[in-house]
């Protein structure tokens, strides 16, 4: 570092450290009644004095008074935040819109007849349990009671809703994989 850089980073660290000290709730008072808002004034006043800091750095002999110095930088970047929230647009695409809707909408009707379809196998799969199964595997699997409280209920052993509940899945699960394939191999 040469002599000139080194006077000119003492001077910027001498200048800008108590003036941040000195005028940061002032200026952040200034910054707040012009965008009312606390969380923008905050990233102002980083934005200002990184300004300030770097102007110091740069060229302190044109820093004489650091608050009209601050505040005309604050000015000008207060400027540019409007400027830059008045001439940034979202934009609406109405077509893009229009067909991403007509996807959704299809996607749901197509979903809710899969859904509509599974119901009924089902339905027909637990019409071919025996009556016994199907008691059982309501009352565990369809009422999510425990075994105890199906055996309880029904008036069959624990282990009894056990087995019928055991054999009741394992039927409906060949049912429905039989039924299944032989709709797969229809279409």
């Amino acid at each position: 570092m040469d002599e000139v850089q080194t006077r000119r980073s003492k001077a910027a660290g001498t200048l800008s450290g108590p003036a941040i000290a000195r005028y940061s709730s002032l200026l952040h008072a200034y910054l707040l009644r012009r965008v009312r808002s606390s969380e923008d004034a905050q990233d102002l006043t980083q934005e200002i004095f990184t300004r300030f800091i770097r102007k110091c750095r740069d060229d302190p002999q044109t820093v004489r008074d650091p608050l009209a110095f601050l505040l005309g930088i604050a000015a000008n970047v207060v400027r540019e935040s409007r400027y830059d929230a008045l001439h940034t647009r979202v934009t609406f695409d109405s077509a893009l819109a229009s067909e991403a809707t007509e996807i959704a909408d299809q996607t749901a009707r197509s979903n809710t007849a899969e859904q509509v379809g599974m119901r009924q196998d089902i339905l027909h799969a637990l019409s071919k349990l025996p009556e016994n199964y199907l008691t059982a595997w309501l009352l565990v699997d369809g009422q999510e009671m425990s075994y105890e409280e199906a055996a309880r209920a029904s008036g069959f052993a624990r282990n009894t809703i056990s087995a019928y509940v055991t054999n009741a899945r394992a039927k409906l699960k060949l049912i429905l994989d039989d039924y299944w394939a032989s709709k797969d191999r229809r279409k």
